[in-house]
């Protein structure tokens, strides 16, 4: 463990890595699972710069996390005579696009994830030889993320919720919800909620990538198996402690609008409103807010819900 978590209960640091692509067709799919996001790795072609779908993918980050980190892709293929220069310069550039953001200040590492030291194409053996490989700063990325690791890596308090993105069966034990632990935790025989069902469950064994184990917290990816529960009635959901998450067909909530998005909000606009992997659509009512307090009201209904 590094020094910083040394005081923690552990003996590994593990990191579970979750590719977010900017495909408009995934994007919902991506906004439903962000509450599993502690930090973000945002990759960048060095040869290309900011790309839309980078740039989408930004935005989901700005939503999600205050921890980023942006990987410099592709640095062996500048000219090696140039590189350092070429990746200060891509650096500049991206730099001044951040200072927008809540990311103002991020460390960028350059990076290749496979650097060829064999002959350039032309050359003699080109074409048959087995071109052996190395990697640039993967190591400094690595040390990047430990250091972005808070202290509190993991918390217990707050009752049980758990964000499954799968489901399915396995004959003579049971069915099987696999996904990440958001709040709280959960031991093996306590009694869970599946609020979208209205049915409770107790939870019959656990299993962390493919070990068993009888208690799993906030961060943990896990699979938890329960009894008489037919797999095709929860693809992806929730589980939570009973009680816990109520159901309902009207809320009140603080919502900020995306600076990228052109269009206008107002009262009894329609609007896709995502909770984890549950979407329905709904009619929203702009309330504003009180004086001298976030934006001015009379730009509320131009930006805010």
């Amino acid at each position: 463990m590094p020094p910083h978590l040394a005081e923690l209960p552990y003996d590994l640091l593990q990191f579970t890595l979750v590719d977010c692509p900017g495909h408009a067709s995934l994007i919902r799919t991506i906004i439903g699972g962000v509450h599993i996001i502690d930090m973000m790795v945002l990759v960048i072609d060095v040869n290309k710069g900011l790309q839309a779908q980078a740039a989408e993918c930004l935005v989901v980050g700005e939503i999600t996390t205050s921890r980023m980190l942006v990987a410099l892709n592709k640095v062996d293929m500048l000219p090696e005579k140039d590189r350092p220069k070429l990746i200060r310069k891509a650096a500049k550039k991206l730099a001044s696009t951040f200072a927008m953001t809540k990311f103002a200040g991020v460390f960028m590492v350059p990076v290749a994830a496979k650097a060829s030291n064999g002959p350039a194409e032309g050359e003699e053996g080109a074409a048959t030889a087995t071109l052996p490989t190395t990697t640039l700063g993967i190591d400094d990325l690595r040390s990047q993320l430990i250091e972005m690791v808070p202290a509190d890596l993991k918390r217990t308090e707050g009752p049980f919720l758990f964000a499954v993105d799968h489901c399915f069966p396995i004959k003579g034990q049971g069915t099987v919800m696999t996904g990440t632990v958001l709040r709280g935790s959960v031991s093996a025989n306590d009694a869970i909620e599946l609020p979208a069902l209205k049915i409770k469950k107790t939870v019959k064994s656990m299993q962390a990538f493919k070990r068993p184990v009888t208690k799993a917290v906030q961060g943990d990816r896990v699979g938890i198996c329960v009894t008489q529960l037919d797999p095709t009635l929860l693809e992806r959901g929730l589980a939570a402690a009973p009680g816990s998450i109520p159901t309902f067909t009207a809320a009140i909530a603080s919502v900020e609008k995306i600076r990228f998005y052109a269009g206008k909000v107002g009262g009894k606009s329609k609007m896709h409103v995502s909770v984890g992997h549950t979407t329905v659509m709904a009619e929203i009512q702009v309330f504003g807010v009180p004086d001298s307090e976030g934006i001015p009201s009379e730009h509320a209904m131009e930006v805010g819900l």
